[in-house]
């Protein structure tokens, strides 16, 4: 009993949550341009694929603007949106790619057993021509539950969260402070 006990927490730290970026062969690397406060982007944009709009209709839960609002948030923060410069400066698009959110009775009954939450999307920078000049894959998970970790707000307020702080991670080149 006691070594079941032990390999379900075990589990449970293994699967809980995580995030990554994916960068897809040398090529992204070369184009790879870090953001900083002289070398700013003039707009944020979240758009959805179409297999995301489709998936989006299973997954009320998700709101592409409070995932726009995180990232718009943490770039200001950091100084690197210069709205009055637009047209003259890149822009930030995030192409949201896939998506899952559990019911709330899922995720408080069931926790990680019942998957993930999850977010995944490109991260595209581009010229004000339109021509792109970067891009990137981040992709966030969250499978914790119970009372505490169950609940809606806490569990999409992680995601996209998370997905900002990979995002900023990538674009500067920095590690986010937590």
């Amino acid at each position: 009993m006691r070594s079941l006990v032990v390999s379900l927490i075990i589990l449970f730290f293994l699967f809980g949550c995580s995030s990554g970026v994916t960068r897809l062969g040398d090529a992204a690397a070369q184009n790879k341009i870090y953001l900083s406060e002289e070398n700013p982007v003039s707009s944020v944009s979240v758009s959805l694929t179409d297999k995301a709009k489709k998936k989006a209709a299973k997954n009320l839960k998700f709101d592409p603007k409070k995932l726009q609002d995180y990232i718009q948030r943490a770039l200001e923060a950091n100084s690197l949106v210069d709205s009055a410069s637009e047209g003259s400066l890149p822009n930030l698009e995030i192409q949201v790619k896939d998506m899952r959110v559990r019911s709330n009775f899922s995720a408080v009954m069931w926790g990680f057993m019942a998957g993930s939450d999850s977010i995944k999307g490109d991260i595209v920078l581009r010229e004000p021509d339109g021509s792109e000049i970067d891009r990137f894959e981040v992709s966030v998970s969250y499978a914790l539950g119970g009372l505490a970790g169950g609940q809606d707000e806490a569990r999409m307020g992680w995601l996209y969260e998370k997905f900002a702080e990979e995002t900023m991670r990538e674009l500067t080149g920095k590690k986010v402070e937590e």
